[in-house]
């Protein structure tokens, strides 16, 4: 199901240049240089840094529409090897970095305090709203984050999770369920199969100790079985499962490869019992954050349009599959792939 982005998705917002509005500055074409470009991308983010640090609440609402879409459409227009100097040598320098840092979700993420990018503490951060907690400016900015369409799209991902648990618990009332690189398992939470004891087991596969442990403190003695693990162990075959009825991983595809994503999609689809359903969600191609994650929170993902998708299956023996699905969310954020086993 596609929608319209909303206009911060890489468009400069149509804002006045009257007191407590920001301009969003047309980027510069590659062809002045990446040189002069940089130079320019310095200024705009001097006059917005100068303009947001004292700013009241529109001002840095605004400011942040401003930034996320002069980020977006620089993204676009530049080349890989310009972006990244400028996500490095300007953006990770100036000043507009501590500035932004003051909002948890954004420092959460630079800072790795588990050692990688995405982990299950930051998507919390997406989960539940935490603004009460901040000052103005850390505030603001978080409450803008929230409420992006990557965020919502997260949180429509949760529920689609827990939606599909409560699936297969009707189908299947010894239903066996696998969620791989489970973060938190948030989606437990939400569903009713789960509270209720209607499935005979949801094995929680993570390579992170903490987060296996946090789900041990709100799953106790219940169909919730921790396992520690990495991915190289299920590909290797030293770890594996079998007679499952649902698989999904909801994060896990944004960062790996095509090669290892295709392999791993194949000891997924080999796991399943006849009748069973894998299911993995992948960021589409530079949805609106893009920018603003790579430049300001050193967060980089792999994004998959619906080829890229397609292509996971490319190590899958198709003559054993029933039904191949590709949606996307609400958002036009998130694909999903869904496989079916005969």
């Amino acid at each position: 199901m596609r929608q319209n982005i909303l206009s911060v998705h890489g468009a400069a917002l149509p804002v006045a240049p009257e007191p407590n509005h920001l301009v969003l500055v047309t980027p510069p074409a590659e062809d002045e240089g990446p040189e002069q470009a940089l130079v320019e991308a310095r200024e705009w983010l001097d006059a917005l840094h100068t303009r947001m640090l004292e700013g009241p609440d529109d001002v840095l609402h605004h400011g942040m529409a401003s930034l996320h879409g002069g980020l977006i459409d620089r993204r676009r227009q530049w080349s890989p090897e310009v972006w990244k100097r400028f996500c490095q040598e300007l953006a990770r320098k100036h000043p507009m970095r501590p500035f932004l840092h003051q909002c948890p979700f954004t420092r959460h993420a630079f800072e790795r305090p588990r050692g990688y990018a995405g982990d299950a503490a930051l998507i919390d951060y997406l989960y539940m709203d935490h603004a009460a907690d901040e000052l103005h400016a850390g505030r603001e900015i978080y409450r803008y984050m929230h409420g992006q369409p990557s965020a919502r799209s997260v949180r429509e991902r949760r529920a689609l999770l827990a939606r599909m648990m409560d699936e297969t618990a009707e189908r299947r009332p010894d239903g066996r369920i696998l969620s791989v690189a489970c973060g938190h398992l948030r989606e437990a939470e939400q569903s009713r199969a789960v509270a209720q004891g209607r499935l005979q087991e949801l094995i929680a596969f993570d390579q992170d100790p903490v987060s296996l442990a946090e789900i041990s403190r709100l799953h106790p003695g219940g169909v919730v079985r921790p396992v520690c693990g990495s991915v190289r162990a299920l590909l290797s075959g030293k770890v594996t499962f079998s007679e499952l009825d649902f698989v999904y991983s909801a994060g896990l595809y944004d960062y790996l490869s095509d090669s290892v994503a295709s392999r791993l999609t194949a000891v997924f689809f080999g796991m399943l019992r006849p009748g069973g359903r894998l299911l993995v969600a992948n960021f589409a191609v530079h949805p609106p954050e893009t920018g603003y994650m790579e430049a300001f929170m050193d967060w980089w993902l792999t994004y998959r349009d619906e080829d890229g998708m397609r292509g996971l299956l490319a190590e899958t023996p198709l003559e054993q599959v029933a039904n191949v699905r590709l949606f996307r969310d609400s958002q036009d954020n998130v694909i999903y792939l869904e496989v079916t086993r005969r």
